[in-house]
């Protein structure tokens, strides 16, 4: 574990909601918001949707966390939650890990089980659950790495599993 403590933060696609309550925990804690990732501690991406090149992850001096709505390395891919509901998995959950050059394959810094309720849209799950889970896991990450305790735990590659888009995205993701 490196001990290295977290002074400013870079937020990645901080407009929406979601990424206005990763950018509102991170000032909680006492990190500074910077314009760039350029010097930075360390980056948040709450809701990335696509790939960074090694040149942005890289950046900050701690690296990137990027948030994934799933339990890494189960689910990796860019439709975790419209899977989670397809195959009726229940429980879930949500990873905050460490970009590296793969597709979610970095070290995982914080995790947070999700319950799924029969018959949820996945629109619904991801704001219901799956967000305020992300909000809760990146508060204690956070809470960590500004003290100075960052976490890099390597995903199991023997547990990975990784699946594509959807084939009905546009019906299947309605937030009823």
């Amino acid at each position: 574990m490196e001990t290295t403590a977290a002074k400013t933060f870079f937020c990645y696609d901080g407009a929406a909601d979601f990424g206005q309550q990763c950018i509102d925990v991170c000032e909680a804690t006492g990190l500074q918001r910077v314009p760039t990732p350029r010097g930075a501690t360390l980056a948040i991406a709450p809701k990335l949707t696509r790939k960074l090149a090694e040149g942005e992850w890289s950046e900050p001096d701690l690296g990137t966390l990027i948030f994934h709505p799933s339990i890494l390395p189960y689910h990796r891919g860019p439709d975790a939650i419209r899977w989670t509901v397809a195959l009726n998995e229940r429980v879930r959950g949500v990873t905050w890990f460490w970009c590296d050059g793969g597709l979610d394959t970095g070290p995982i810094c914080e995790q947070e089980a999700v319950l799924v309720r029969p018959g949820e849209s996945p629109g619904r799950a991801y704001h219901t659950r799956f967000v305020p889970a992300g909000v809760r896991a990146l508060s204690r990450a956070v809470a960590a790495i500004a003290a100075g305790a960052v976490r890099r735990i390597p995903q199991d590659e023997t547990l990975a599993t990784y699946e594509t888009f959807m084939p009905t995205i546009a019906s299947n993701f309605s937030s009823s």
